[in-house]
């Protein structure tokens, strides 16, 4: 599959999730492809990020122990003040939490583990509808 060619360079990442693993795994599959990304492992820290970088996509753990996703997502978009997409990445697949990333406007919910291939595509998708 080739995926569609975009610079890169231009966006950043904001990678969160309480998992070392799955947020440095995310990590490694952005950066060697050019995009800038900044790592939290909270809601918190995320907000702090994004307090103070330009952001053009999200990828966010649902389950984290400060904020949910959905919160942390919620927060950022109220202190961006702009529309930003947003992937949100979990182990529970549930019908209910389908919904709830659905009613929270998210770009996609993916399932863990995280299928290196799908999220390149689900990313490269969501920056070329957004940008």
């Amino acid at each position: 599959m080739t995926l569609l060619k975009r610079d890169k360079v231009n966006f950043n990442i904001l990678i969160t999730d309480d998992d070392d693993d799955c947020r440095y795994g995310l990590n490694d599959i952005f950066e060697p492809e050019g995009y800038t990304t900044y790592l939290a492992s909270c809601g918190r820290e995320a907000l702090e990020i994004a307090k103070h970088e330009l952001l053009h996509l999200l990828i966010m753990d649902v389950h984290m122990p400060d904020f949910s996703g959905f919160e942390t997502f919620e927060f950022i978009k109220e202190e961006k003040k702009i529309q930003i997409p947003c992937i949100f990445v979990t182990a529970d697949t549930s019908k209910d939490l389908k919904l709830v990333a659905i009613e929270a406007n998210a770009y996609t919910l993916l399932s863990k583990p995280i299928n290196k291939e799908i999220i390149k595509y689900a990313v490269e998708q969501s920056l070329e509808k957004y940008y």
